[in-house]
């Protein structure tokens, strides 16, 4: 079953929350490995600086040790991609925070990225995604920086729809409570609660809004169907007619957050765990996770049903040979040869990330290899 997701309407640095981040952490079934994912605020130019305020926390206030999956942009430098994946691979304790919800949404969809995220999570890692990453997992996110800073007509934007298998149409907005305004009402996460009641409007009749207080956090377990509210506010379900609120303390059941309407197939059923969980559907991006997380194999099998059928062939021939000697201490030549081809394809088809992650996977096996003018050289490792 897939870990906790926690979603946290704010604070998730704050000396207030370490309490919360310390009970989330005792449900990890291994010592855990706090990962920080940068995506939502990759375009800042002070990423760094809340990277760094991240990774203070983690080490002062709790003794983890603590990296960075270093994803900002869907171009950057594919050494840098291959370094994120590797972060993620390696973490069961996966953290977001702000930066721009739409930004996050926009560089996440349907990424190699985003899917080891997901692999991990159905794998038993948790995620703990606030301010602006909590708010990138509904059907329908809330653009905040366009409305509030920009000045754009109110209006949704296309979500992730991270629960969406699960049979929820949620739209997630964090900083519910926030008074930063002062003279004005910035509630609702900067909205105010007279925009944001135009915008609920606009929803689908389907929609179910979840808001979060800051320093708040709201954990899902889709195994029991339930969820938690920890920290220093609440929740509130916005659902058809009705608004529910849950503080401190409080349980809920998720079957609170189902659709008030039926609104086809995807969304229809309030609460399914048992389904699996393919988000994002391209093969490639899931082979990708699967190879960074190890399974080398099951990634080749996976990225062949994603490409032409040339390379497919490659792809499947160098997964079975590996999976037929993958019980024996030495390597078969046909297999370094058959991997080796599979590199050289993916690279021309400008598959960077699973090109160097297959690179990885040959490391592991011992094979060094290192491509000349001449063409890729191999030797095994002294």
């Amino acid at each position: 079953m897939p870990g906790w997701l926690t979603l946290m309407g704010s604070g998730e640095t704050a000396a207030g929350m370490t309490k919360v981040h310390r009970t989330l952490l005792q449900g990890l079934p291994e010592p855990p490995q706090a990962v920080f994912l940068e995506t939502p605020a990759g375009f800042e130019l002070g990423f760094s600086a809340i990277e760094a305020r991240f990774r203070e926390y983690f080490e002062r206030n709790l003794g983890l040790p603590f990296s960075t999956a270093p994803f900002r942009r869907p171009d950057d430098d594919p050494a840098l991609h291959a370094a994120a994946l590797a972060a993620v691979a390696a973490g069961n304790y996966l953290l977001a925070g702000p930066g721009s919800p739409t930004y996050a949404v926009r560089a996440w969809r349907n990424s190699p990225f985003f899917a080891a995220i997901v692999e991990r999570w159905r794998a038993g890692a948790q995620l703990v995604f606030a301010s602006a990453a909590a708010i990138a997992l509904g059907r329908h996110t809330l653009p905040v920086y366009e409305i509030y800073k920009v000045g754009q007509p109110l209006h949704w934007t296309e979500g992730l729809d991270f629960l969406g298998p699960f049979g929820f149409d949620l739209a997630i907005v964090t900083h519910w409570d926030n008074a930063e305004g002062g003279t004005h009402d910035t509630r609702a996460c900067f909205m105010g609660m007279v925009r944001f009641e135009q915008l609920r409007r606009m929803l689908p009749p389907g929609a179910v809004v979840l808001g979060v207080d800051e320093h708040t956090a709201c954990t899902f377990d889709l195994d029991s169907g339930r969820a938690d509210v920890r920290g220093r506010g609440g929740v509130i379900i916005l659902r058809g007619d009705e608004a529910v609120c849950h503080e401190n303390g409080d349980g809920f059941s998720l079957t609170e957050l189902a659709s008030p309407v039926s609104v086809g197939a995807t969304h229809a059923s309030p609460l399914r765990t048992s389904i699996d969980v393919s988000l994002p559907p391209d093969a490639l991006a899931r082979a990708t996770a699967l190879i960074a997380r190890g399974d080398l194999a099951a990634g080749l099998l996976l990225a062949s049903e994603g490409t032409e059928p040339r390379l497919a062939a490659v792809l499947h021939q160098a997964a079975q040979a590996l999976e037929a000697g993958s019980a024996d201490d030495s390597i078969p030549q046909q297999l370094i040869d058959l991997l080796l081809q599979a590199r050289a394809a993916l690279r021309e088809a400008q598959q960077w990330a699973l090109a160097d992650r297959l690179r990885d996977g040959l490391a592991d096996l011992g094979i060094e290899i290192q491509d000349t003018p001449e063409g890729t050289l191999w030797a095994p490792r002294a």
